[in-house]
Order: structure tokens, then sequence, then C-alpha cells
């Protein structure tokens, strides 16, 4: 009877546990760690996480999982080429928490379970360009949607799809296809409305993934039509 209990009471606070790790827990930090990566707190422990699936086939190895309300610290990488989820469903899933070239991800999945087929996706947080030129600001929106707004193709990094954008408060780096998605390298003072994508972070820089093309809006000429409906009238007169 005693074994039973004891047996029933550790499951109940396991299930406890693993009800209360959320990606915020597992992504918010204030420490550099010794290689200015920011670290997680649980990193190399096993973690029980839920999450929206807004993102997926990053560089062919993995998805992204986001809280029901986006925000900073709100969104984390899982390294996982096993599963093949689909945009919009809610995982739970278990793993150990890990760095991806220096950003905090889940790997190594032990659970793995689609709790719900589609979820509304939450809403892109919109930042600045600046903000990313801040390591400890930039930091808290690894791995989360975001949107910056009114920005120019300030410069090109390479041909690979790299390039700067800039909303006139600095610039900050954006790259393409990593989601699998072919689209055209803008040129140089392409002026764009929005652009949204999954924050990263790799070889000491934060970058801005669009996950397809609509997530690429131009910014289109504006004509102001000043003719008046009696002006028109009067060609034909």
């Amino acid at each position: 009877m005693k074994k039973t209990f004891w047996l029933t009471v550790g499951f109940i606070i396991i299930c406890i546990l693993a009800e209360a790790i959320t990606i915020y827990d597992i992504q918010y930090t204030n420490s550099r760690g010794a290689d200015n990566s920011y670290p997680s707190p649980y990193l190399g422990k096993q973690v029980t996480v839920e999450g929206i699936v807004n993102a997926v086939n990053f560089c062919g190895e993995g998805y992204f999982l986001s809280e029901p309300v986006s925000g900073a610290w709100r969104g984390i990488y899982i390294w996982d080429t096993e599963h093949k989820p689909k945009i919009g469903n809610y995982l739970r899933i278990t793993g150990e928490v890990a760095e991806y070239f220096g950003m905090t991800c889940i790997r190594n999945l032990k659970s793995y379970r689609v709790l719900d087929q589609q979820r509304s996706l939450p809403n892109p947080v919109i930042i600045s360009t600046s903000q990313l030129t801040n390591p400890l600001e930039a930091e808290a929106y690894e791995g989360v949607s975001v949107r910056i707004i009114n920005v120019s193709v300030s410069s090109i990094k390479s041909k690979n799809g790299k390039f700067m954008a800039n909303d006139g408060s600095g610039p900050c780096s954006v790259s393409l296809g990593n989601f699998g998605t072919k689209t055209t390298l803008p040129a140089l003072g392409t002026q764009f409305l929005q652009i949204s994508g999954i924050l990263t972070f790799s070889y000491g820089e934060y970058t801005i993934n669009p996950v397809n093309s609509d997530d690429l809006q131009i910014q289109q000429p504006v004509h102001i039509q000043t003719r008046s409906w009696g002006s028109i009238k009067s060609l034909y007169k």
C-alpha cells in the first residue's frame, strides 16, 4: 500500500512540475553566459512544454513553438528531424534544453503529442530595427515571431538572401530562404511596408527569417488622383 501511495504521489509531482514549465520559463534569462549567447537556466535539463507550431522546416532541421499569446521570451526552436508537424498544430513535447549555434532550443525529444490539429497563430510582435542591435533586448525575441514596419533595404549582405533593413533607428539583419521558400533578394533601397519572420541567433547575430513570401510586403507607390468629376466631364465637351 505504501509503495503504491508513494508511486502515485511521485507521478502527481512529476505532472505538476511538467505543467509548470512554459516557453517563457525556459527562455527567460538576464545572464550572458560564458559565450555571450544568453543560455537558458534549464540548459541540459529535461523539460516538458506546450506550444503552437508557427513555423516549420527551418534549415530542414526543425520548427518553432510559440505560446498562445506571443511576446518577449515566448517562442523557442525545436531541433527535431523525426517529427513533421504542421503550422497551427498544438504540441506537448518533452526533451532536452540545449544550444543550437548559440540559440536556445529543445532537442532529443522523449515525448511528442499533438493535442490540437489547428490553433490560431499569435500575432507577430512589432519591434524596431534598433532593438536587434542591443543583445539583451534582442535576446528576449529569440524564437519569437516579430514584425518590423516601414523599412528600407540599407545594404545587401550576401547573394544567399541576406540583407540589412532599417526603419531609421538602426539596421538589422534579414535572411531569406531558411524555411524553404524561394524569394528574390530585394534591390538596395527597396522599401517595405512590413517584414515579418522568426527571430534567430547564430554566429553572434540576430536575424529575422520570413517564413513565406507573404511576410514581405513591399511599399507600393501612392498615386493621388486630383482630377475632379467636373473636369473629367469637360474633356468630353
